[in-house]
């Protein structure tokens, strides 16, 4: 009996999961980890270091759409190498700052190279390999960042007490270099055409084995993305990624403090692993729910899951509470990496997908970047996160009617 070959594409998420897995973690999970030693060192304040990567993230509003069009246009091969070299010497370049202009200025450099070689190309090399199974392809690309987050936040503290902060950002930087680099240059490609392939499932010929899938379903917009700025759909999406943004930017950037300020830092460290490590695991649960149900049931049970979170954390007084929190937020996590492009490719088809994933990541960014902000400011003004929580939960509902209300009014608008 011959042995049936691997479709290519599964090497694809092989090669985006060694992407997220290594490039994503050092600008989110673990960036705090140096503030201590940096600021001490530099005499600067907490701010003043968080600045630097709001710097990185805000450039995501300015320049996603472009880089989504370059991307998508160009060599997307030759794009990203040259993007992961420039971010290894961009981070690198960290370790030899004297001030906190030298921080700017390579989180500059970091955030335009990041943009260009991490989450918007593995999306749309996803998004183009795979017409079957595209949930679960995408949420075991995205659950890199959970796994680099868990493999390498031992690693900097370790590196951080033996080495210090600026050997540790160099360290850090040919980690990158030695894994993401290759995997960019010798598994992935852009399209599956460019290897006379076709996409994953576009060729299956039993329909009744097949997934039931939205994407089964999927036809591309009639309109171009440029036409869609006056739709009512269109904002409604946009709406939506603008909320993820902020809840998911909430949420982990300031749970940490108030887990620490109820119950101590051992049991924040105990919530944090809870739910990085069921986050993993949450990703590959709604990428298969979008495969077999469509993106509609995978929308609502991660954002259901994700607000419901929320109740749980405003009885957190409570340790018990706090563990089931964990479990659910860990759940519906995925909603702030996989649901986004899966809820684009469901919109708008993979034709337009590039430019209009550009446009949806820079709403998402504007969100990243005033999210942790906002929940600070309610806690500095009310003296409590209770304000927070609530209105945390009110977006997490809004970005859930945004995106299915998005892609039920897009129908009529698809190709016939």
């Amino acid at each position: 009996m011959e042995k049936k070959k691997i479709h290519y594409g599964w090497y694809i998420v092989i090669g985006c999961l060694l992407i997220t897995c290594t490039m994503v973690p050092p600008i989110m999970a673990l960036s705090n980890k140096f503030l201590i030693q940096v600021t001490e060192e530099l005499g600067l304040s907490r701010s003043g270091f968080t600045l630097a990567n709001t710097i990185l993230q805000g450039l995501g509003i300015f320049i996603s759409p472009m880089v989504s069009s370059r991307l998508a246009k160009g060599d997307m091969r030759k794009i990203q190498c040259i993007s992961i070299i420039g971010f290894a010497l961009s981070y690198a370049s960290y370790s030899l700052a004297q001030n906190a202009i030298h921080l700017y200025i390579s989180s500059v450099f970091i955030g335009v190279f990041w943009l260009n070689s991490a989450l918007i190309p593995v999306s749309m090399m996803i998004t183009n390999w795979f017409t079957k199974k595209r949930g679960l392809a995408m949420s075991i690309a995205m659950a890199g960042i959970g796994v680099g987050g868990t493999i390498f936040s031992p690693i900097v503290t370790m590196l951080l007490e033996k080495y210090g902060w600026r050997h540790t950002y160099q360290i850090m930087a040919l980690i990158v270099l030695v894994i993401a680099l290759p995997a960019a240059f010798f598994i992935l490609r852009k399209r599956p055409e460019d290897i006379g392939l076709k996409p994953y499932g576009s060729d299956e010929a039993d329909t009744k084995t097949a997934d039931k899938s939205s994407d089964k379903k999927e036809s591309d917009l009639s309109l171009e993305v440029q036409q869609c700025w006056p739709k009512f759909f269109f904002w409604l999406m946009l709406i939506g990624m603008l909320c993820n943004g902020l809840i998911n930017s909430g949420s982990l950037g300031q749970f940490p403090p108030a887990i620490e300020e109820m119950h101590g830092p051992a049991i924040q460290a105990a919530i944090i692993s809870i739910y990085s490590m069921v986050g993993i695991f949450g990703k590959i649960v709604l990428g298969r729910l979008n495969d077999r149900f469509g993106v509609v049931v995978s929308t609502v049970c991660g954002c259901v899951a994700f607000a419901v979170s929320f109740i749980f954390m405003l009885m957190g007084s409570n340790v018990t509470m706090l563990y089931i929190m964990a479990v659910l937020f860990g759940l519906g996590d995925a909603i702030g990496t996989v649901t986004p492009p899966l809820v684009t490719a469901a919109v708008f088809g993979t034709k337009k997908y590039g430019q209009a994933y550009g446009i949806a990541n820079s709403f998402t960014q504007v969100g990243l970047t005033c999210g942790s902000l906002m929940v600070a400011a309610i806690y500095d003004g009310t003296g409590a996160y209770t304000s927070a929580w609530i209105l945390l939960f009110i977006l997490t509902i809004v970005t859930l009617v945004g995106w299915i209300g998005s892609y039920a009014l897009s129908r009529k608008y698809v190709e016939k």
